[in-house]
Protein backbone atom coordinates (compact mmCIF):
# COMPACT_ATOMS: atom_id res chain seq x y z
CA UNK A 1 0.00 0.00 0.00
CA UNK A 2 2.91 2.35 0.71
CA UNK A 3 4.13 2.30 -2.90
CA UNK A 4 0.66 2.52 -4.37
CA UNK A 5 -0.52 5.58 -2.47
CA UNK A 6 1.94 7.27 -0.19
CA UNK A 7 4.98 7.64 -2.50
CA UNK A 8 3.02 9.18 -5.38
CA UNK A 9 2.75 12.94 -5.77
CA UNK A 10 -0.70 14.11 -4.68
CA UNK A 11 -2.25 16.33 -2.08
CA UNK A 12 -2.59 14.64 1.33
CA UNK A 13 -6.41 14.68 1.20
CA UNK A 14 -6.31 12.97 -2.20
CA UNK A 15 -3.88 10.34 -0.91
CA UNK A 16 -6.22 9.77 2.01
CA UNK A 17 -9.15 9.26 -0.39
CA UNK A 18 -7.07 6.74 -2.36
CA UNK A 19 -6.08 4.96 0.83
CA UNK A 20 -9.71 4.72 1.93
CA UNK A 21 -10.77 3.49 -1.52
CA UNK A 22 -8.12 0.77 -1.63
CA UNK A 23 -9.26 -0.44 1.78
CA UNK A 24 -12.93 -0.34 0.64
CA UNK A 25 -13.76 2.17 3.36
CA UNK A 26 -15.62 4.76 1.28
CA UNK A 27 -19.31 5.25 2.03
CA UNK A 28 -20.79 3.66 -1.07
CA UNK A 29 -24.33 2.31 -1.09
CA UNK A 30 -22.97 -1.21 -0.45
CA UNK A 31 -21.24 -0.01 2.75
CA UNK A 32 -24.38 1.85 3.81
CA UNK A 33 -26.52 -1.24 3.23
CA UNK A 34 -24.18 -3.34 5.38
CA UNK A 35 -24.90 -0.94 8.23
CA UNK A 36 -28.65 -0.92 7.61
CA UNK A 37 -28.77 2.66 6.32
CA UNK A 38 -31.28 3.48 3.60
CA UNK A 39 -29.95 4.16 0.10
CA UNK A 40 -30.87 3.54 -3.53
CA UNK A 41 -28.23 0.85 -4.00
CA UNK A 42 -27.47 1.96 -7.53
CA UNK A 43 -24.37 3.74 -8.77
CA UNK A 44 -25.19 7.44 -8.77
CA UNK A 45 -23.12 7.97 -11.92
CA UNK A 46 -24.77 5.43 -14.24
CA UNK A 47 -27.83 4.26 -12.26
CA UNK A 48 -27.42 0.73 -13.64
CA UNK A 49 -25.21 -1.27 -11.30
CA UNK A 50 -24.80 -1.65 -7.57
CA UNK A 51 -22.60 1.14 -6.19
CA UNK A 52 -19.27 -0.25 -5.03
CA UNK A 53 -15.85 1.34 -4.93
CA UNK A 54 -14.89 -0.66 -8.01
CA UNK A 55 -18.04 0.43 -9.83
CA UNK A 56 -17.44 4.10 -9.09
CA UNK A 57 -13.75 4.28 -10.00
CA UNK A 58 -13.23 1.87 -12.91
CA UNK A 59 -16.32 -0.08 -13.98
CA UNK A 60 -19.08 2.51 -14.41
CA UNK A 61 -19.95 3.64 -17.95
CA UNK A 62 -19.67 7.28 -16.90
CA UNK A 63 -16.28 6.69 -15.28
CA UNK A 64 -14.94 4.82 -18.30
CA UNK A 65 -15.92 7.75 -20.54
CA UNK A 66 -14.04 10.14 -18.23
CA UNK A 67 -10.99 7.85 -18.36
CA UNK A 68 -11.17 7.74 -22.17
CA UNK A 69 -11.21 11.55 -22.30
CA UNK A 70 -8.21 11.70 -19.94
CA UNK A 71 -6.48 9.15 -22.16
CA UNK A 72 -7.07 11.31 -25.25
CA UNK A 73 -6.13 14.55 -23.48
CA UNK A 74 -2.81 13.20 -22.14
CA UNK A 75 -2.21 11.03 -25.23
CA UNK A 76 -1.79 7.89 -23.14
CA UNK A 77 -2.27 5.39 -25.94
CA UNK A 78 -1.32 2.46 -23.72
CA UNK A 79 -4.03 3.27 -21.14
CA UNK A 80 -6.53 0.57 -22.08
CA UNK A 81 -9.80 0.61 -20.17
CA UNK A 82 -11.31 -2.33 -22.05
CA UNK A 83 -9.79 -4.91 -19.69
CA UNK A 84 -10.68 -3.14 -16.47
CA UNK A 85 -13.90 -5.13 -15.97
CA UNK A 86 -11.76 -8.19 -15.18
CA UNK A 87 -10.27 -6.63 -12.04
CA UNK A 88 -11.93 -7.86 -8.86
CA UNK A 89 -10.76 -5.15 -6.46
CA UNK A 90 -9.69 -1.55 -6.56
CA UNK A 91 -6.32 -2.51 -5.11
CA UNK A 92 -5.70 -4.96 -7.98
CA UNK A 93 -6.87 -2.41 -10.57
CA UNK A 94 -4.77 0.39 -9.11
CA UNK A 95 -1.57 -1.65 -8.78
CA UNK A 96 -1.84 -3.34 -12.17
CA UNK A 97 -3.03 -0.39 -14.22
CA UNK A 98 -0.89 2.33 -12.67
CA UNK A 99 2.30 0.26 -12.88
CA UNK A 100 1.66 -1.09 -16.39
CA UNK A 101 2.75 2.15 -18.04
CA UNK A 102 6.52 1.90 -17.86
CA UNK A 103 7.12 5.09 -19.82
CA UNK A 104 5.16 7.09 -17.23
CA UNK A 105 5.71 4.96 -14.13
CA UNK A 106 6.25 7.89 -11.75
CA UNK A 107 3.25 9.92 -12.86
CA UNK A 108 0.55 7.26 -13.34
CA UNK A 109 -0.30 6.85 -9.64
CA UNK A 110 -0.74 10.64 -9.44
CA UNK A 111 -3.01 10.60 -12.50
CA UNK A 112 -5.04 7.76 -11.04
CA UNK A 113 -5.52 9.73 -7.82
CA UNK A 114 -6.33 12.96 -9.66
CA UNK A 115 -8.99 11.36 -11.87
CA UNK A 116 -10.42 9.26 -9.04
CA UNK A 117 -10.80 12.38 -6.88
CA UNK A 118 -12.71 14.16 -9.67
CA UNK A 119 -14.97 11.13 -10.12
CA UNK A 120 -15.60 10.94 -6.37
CA UNK A 121 -16.39 14.67 -6.30
CA UNK A 122 -18.91 14.21 -9.14
CA UNK A 123 -20.49 11.29 -7.30
CA UNK A 124 -20.79 13.38 -4.14
CA UNK A 125 -22.28 16.33 -6.04
CA UNK A 126 -25.00 13.99 -7.28
CA UNK A 127 -25.64 12.43 -3.88
CA UNK A 128 -25.50 15.49 -1.64
CA UNK A 129 -26.33 18.45 -3.88
CA UNK A 130 -28.57 16.84 -6.49
CA UNK A 131 -26.37 18.17 -9.32
CA UNK A 132 -24.98 16.13 -12.16
CA UNK A 133 -22.52 17.02 -14.87
CA UNK A 134 -21.81 15.33 -18.20
CA UNK A 135 -18.45 13.64 -18.66
CA UNK A 136 -16.88 16.47 -20.64
CA UNK A 137 -17.65 18.83 -17.75
CA UNK A 138 -15.92 16.45 -15.31
CA UNK A 139 -12.75 16.66 -17.41
CA UNK A 140 -12.39 20.42 -16.85
CA UNK A 141 -11.72 20.20 -13.09
CA UNK A 142 -9.19 17.43 -13.78
CA UNK A 143 -7.29 19.69 -16.17
CA UNK A 144 -7.46 22.63 -13.77
CA UNK A 145 -6.36 20.56 -10.78
CA UNK A 146 -3.49 19.06 -12.80
CA UNK A 147 -2.17 22.56 -13.52
CA UNK A 148 -2.35 23.43 -9.82
CA UNK A 149 -0.55 20.20 -8.90
CA UNK A 150 2.24 21.07 -11.33
CA UNK A 151 2.60 24.51 -9.76
CA UNK A 152 2.71 22.84 -6.34
CA UNK A 153 5.54 20.51 -7.34
CA UNK A 154 4.24 17.57 -9.40
CA UNK A 155 7.06 17.87 -11.94
CA UNK A 156 6.48 14.43 -13.54
CA UNK A 157 2.87 15.38 -14.24
CA UNK A 158 4.13 18.54 -15.94
CA UNK A 159 6.22 16.48 -18.35
CA UNK A 160 3.14 14.58 -19.46
CA UNK A 161 0.75 17.50 -19.84
CA UNK A 162 0.12 18.80 -23.34
CA UNK A 163 0.70 22.49 -23.99
CA UNK A 164 -2.59 24.36 -23.85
Amino acid sequence: MYKVVWTAWALPKVKFLAWLAIQDRLWTSVCLAKRGWPNSGLCTLCRREQETVEQIFFQCRYTLRVWEMVRAWLQLIDLDTSGWAAYRSIHEWWCESASAHYAHKKVMPSIFMLVSKAIWDERNARVFRGRSAPTFTTLQPIKHEAKLWILAGAKHLGLLMPGE
